[in-house]
């Protein structure tokens, strides 16, 4: 064994987890150097916060939790109007869009595996009539968003180690789907290893640790060490327009989002939609001892679940729906100072026994901002994202929902169409009702058969 070689395996003996060198003697050179090279990454003083991870699962902290003020819609009834401030700073958006300060990233480290999908989700087809898949979906918004505006926001797609090279190859394969190849960057997030009851490490063979992706909230570490946020200074980008590849209806961009971020000074602003059952189960944007957070629904006590307000609405309404809006200057202030946001445990299946996984989540950064922006959006308009192999949040749910809308807003725009058995909206046409309304305007249309809306040429 090398001196690098017996200085690591000290290290691990020291902390408790000489075990994963045991099969050492056993092991090939090639396997030898596979395993030293994983080990290398392995941040120790990590174990210390991954137990006490565990321990908050076993027996949360009590919460003093109130409601946090946030721009709630003026209007919910269909087609549904933001907040009087929000569309009063559109032009806020707009500029900043114009002059290229907006980026997109894209969370994509899930494979459809649930969805019975064998390939990263994004590209799982989910539009009725083209098939298009969700990264065609989404690069169609940003085409849109560079013809509005005169400038394509760059897109940084986050992928896990596990789907990378599938994800650049379907990328490659349709030619980034019409996005400039220098526009598109890859970077994959980091992993984590598990434990198992004793606290030790779990392994996946002989030669290698068990890991998995560290969650949405590696987002930061990764940007920075992968050099996106240092690609996103030389652009010029001061703002990151934050979304995930499952929710079809996202904006990549909304001026009126990105309008009250800059105007309001955040740091980090997030969308919401209204929760109206007390059991749904949704994260909540509130005041946690007064420090603006997202928390879990399994840590509200039933009466605070069920706390109405004075217009005997839900008191804890705001439904998060992991959409931001981050200031650039803010994610490197995190990467600067190592800032590592809360790990959270959660018992898993690990090499076919119950094992502790670890992740970060993305909206652990607002405790840390020194200013939060919550804006409420409408749910069916805005939060539709593919989750599950059926039910609302399936592929046939989702798109009878989506349906359900694009109907609604053809009967909007020309009342005097009749409703089209199947209905797609290009995403690079509109983004919902009002849009549709403009786009359509004195063109024919033929609702007589199936029916897909795209720009005209």
């Amino acid at each position: 064994m090398s001196d690098s070689s017996q200085a690591l395996r000290q290290n691990f003996q020291q902390a408790g987890q000489g075990h994963v060198f045991d099969a050492w003697d056993s092991l090939a050179e090639r396997a030898r150097r596979r395993l030293v090279r994983q080990l290398e990454q392995v941040d120790l003083a990590q174990l210390a916060a991954m137990r006490a991870a565990i321990t908050a699962v076993a027996g949360p902290v009590p919460r003093k939790l109130s409601p946090a003020p946030a721009f709630a819609m003026a209007d919910e009834s269909f087609p549904y109007l933001l907040h009087d401030a929000a569309r009063a700073v559109v032009p806020v958006g707009d500029r900043a869009l114009r002059r290229g300060e907006v980026a997109v990233i894209l969370v994509a480290g899930g494979q459809g595996t649930r969805l019975g999908f064998d390939g990263p989700k994004g590209c799982y087809p989910i539009l009725p009539l083209s098939g298009m898949t969700l990264f065609e979906v989404f690069a169609r918004k940003l085409l849109r968003a560079g013809r509005e505006y005169g400038r394509t926001p760059p897109l940084y797609v986050m992928v896990g180690n596990h789907n990378e090279q599938a994800t650049r190859a379907f990328f490659e394969e349709h030619r980034c789907f019409g996005l400039n190849p220098a526009d598109v960057k890859f970077f994959a997030q980091g992993e984590l290893p598990a434990l198992d009851d004793n606290g030790r490490l779990v392994m996946a063979g002989p030669d290698a640790l068990w890991t998995a992706p560290d969650g949405h909230g590696g987002v930061i570490a990764a940007m920075h060490s992968k050099g996106m946020l240092a690609d996103m200074r030389a652009r010029g980008v001061r703002y990151a327009s934050y979304v995930q590849v499952d929710n079809l209806q996202i904006p990549v961009v909304d001026a009126a989002f990105l309008g009250l971020h800059i105007s309001e000074g955040a740091e980090v602003s997030l969308k919401v939609v209204r929760k109206t059952d007390p059991a749904e189960k949704v994260g909540i944007y509130c005041l946690d001892d007064g420090v603006p957070s997202i928390v879990e629904y399994t840590e509200f006590t039933p009466a605070d679940s069920n706390l109405r307000g004075q217009d005997g609405r839900l008191a804890f309404w705001q439904g998060n729906m992991a959409v931001h809006v981050f200031g650039l200057e803010f994610l490197q202030r995190l990467a600067d100072t190592s800032t590592q946001l809360p790990l959270h445990a959660a018992r898993k299946k690990v090499n076919d026994a119950e094992a502790w996984k670890f992740e970060r989540f993305v909206f652990d950064t607002i405790p840390l901002a020194n200013r939060v922006v919550c804006m409420e959006v409408p749910r069916e308009e805005q939060f539709l994202p593919l989750k599950n192999p059926d039910g609302p949040f399936g592929p046939e749910g989702v798109r009878a929902a989506c349906q359900q809308y694009w109907k609604k807003a053809l009967k909007l725009a020309r009342p005097d169409l009749a409703e089209p058995p199947v209905i797609e909206v290009d995403p690079a046409l509109c983004e919902n009702a009002r849009e549709l309304a403009t786009a359509i305007q004195g063109r024919k249309v033929d609702t007589s058969g199936p029916l897909r809306l795209e720009p005209q040429a």
